[in-house]
């Protein structure tokens, strides 16, 4: 039977990422962008550090008027190029919420001296959870946050982290401040059992190196970490497969299966990101109103 229990040593893995971020200066430099600027809200590039060290790159918009606003963060992701927001969405949410669009070390205009290759970023360095690239983009997300918790314009009592992945649910668990919480499992959960495609040919090239790997991959299951995860939840999934990682949440945790359709379920994410957030509207694409 396959072993299911996280390492060991989980808590101080992660524990030991937070530490080495505290020792580095978050050092941001913010740049006013006119070109993707608004009626309605200003961007900024932003440039800042994580461990390493090693220099990170994001879009900030801020709404105009009176803030502190509610706040998202679209953390790094498994793509090369990183937007103000994705591609099709509303840009009309600049304007209500306070968005952070970041690159993780690897991604376009965070990619010196490492330059993340697509496919074969879920590779890179997976032979031990110490040099796993991994360890530092959520050591990127984590500082992502931590760049947000120094900005005024910040609601702190709104503050969430969107991602069709699970390491949103890992940053939260370590960042008790992320008030909300829309992830999916993530290609690490279950990945022991079920590794994904990348990896999976990683282990066929190199048999030999697959208890390295699973014990890699052990530590970012996010299931390991889910009982930290105290921030509203939705995670998008099915909930047979997942009833262990949302169970493990608890009543904070909701799940919602994909319909298959990008329209419905991104009606239903932005409506229950607005419900939460006190709106009794929604902002959507104008090609979704139609």
């Amino acid at each position: 039977m396959p072993d299911t229990s996280a390492p060991e040593d989980f808590d101080n893995y992660w524990q030991g990422v937070c530490r080495e971020l505290e020792t580095v200066p978050i050092a941001p430099e913010e740049e006013h962008l006119p070109i993707r600027s608004t009626e309605f809200c200003d961007c900024y590039t932003v440039r800042f550090t994580g461990i390493g060290p090693y220099r990170l790159f994001g879009y900030l918009s801020i709404p105009h008027g009176d803030g502190p606003f509610p706040t998202l963060l679209l953390g790094p992701g498994y793509h090369s190029v990183v937007e103000p927001l994705p591609q099709g969405d509303a840009n009309e949410k600049r304007g209500r919420f306070l968005i952070f669009s970041t690159a993780g070390r690897g991604q376009r205009n965070a990619d010196k001296p490492f330059a993340a290759m697509f496919p074969g970023l879920m590779t890179e360095g997976i032979d031990a959870p110490e040099t796993y690239i991994f360890r530092g983009i959520v050591a990127d997300w984590l500082r992502a946050v931590d760049y947000l918790l120094t900005r005024p314009e910040v609601d702190r009592s709104r503050l969430a982290l969107v991602k069709q992945d699970g390491l949103p649910l890992l940053t939260a668990a370590l960042r008790p401040e992320v008030t909300h919480v829309v992830a999916s499992p993530g290609s690490f959960y279950g990945a022991r059992q079920h590794p994904p495609e990348e990896v999976a040919d990683y282990l066929r090239l190199f048999p030999e190196k697959r208890p390295q790997v699973e014990r890699t991959l052990s530590y970012f299951d996010p299931l390991f970490c889910a009982p930290k995860v105290h921030a509203q939840t939705l995670i998008w999934g099915n909930p047979n497969a997942i009833a262990p990682l949302t169970e493990a949440i608890g009543s904070e945790c909701q799940v919602k299966e994909s319909e298959h359709s990008s329209y419905k379920d991104g009606l239903y994410q932005e409506g229950w990101i607005s419900q939460q957030f006190g709106f009794t509207d929604t902002i959507v694409p104008a090609h979704w109103q139609s």
